[in-house]
């Protein structure tokens, strides 16, 4: 099984540029064995950042268990790196965990 990242611009890979006053969106994809994509109600999230990260909309606690999470970084935060991890794990119990190298850019 894989993850891939998907989101606005600045995702690319395994890492993003996150532009100050641009909230981006970022979605993990699970594809399994033979690259079918796992259905969202066939798993379950685990994401995870560093709580210096502001989300969108500002102060939304996004629920960890969701396929996709918003941020929205302030211009106090440039040149910091974020690492921004998700774990996703299937009903028959496959799990799978990738991080996302995030940038705060101007």
């Amino acid at each position: 099984m894989q993850i891939q990242f998907l989101g606005g611009a600045g995702v690319n890979g395994d890492s993003a540029d996150l532009v100050v006053g641009r909230p981006v969106m970022i979605t993990a994809i699970a594809t399994d064995d033979n690259g079918e994509p796992v259905q969202p109600m066939d798993a379950t999230y685990a994401w995870t950042w560093p709580k210096w990260l502001p989300t969108y909309p500002d102060g939304y606690d996004w629920p960890a268990d969701a396929q996709q999470t918003q941020f929205n970084p302030t211009s106090d935060l440039v040149g910091k790196i974020a690492e921004v991890g998700v774990t996703i794990t299937t009903k028959d119990g496959k799990k799978v965990s990738k991080s996302l190298k995030c940038t705060i850019v101007k």
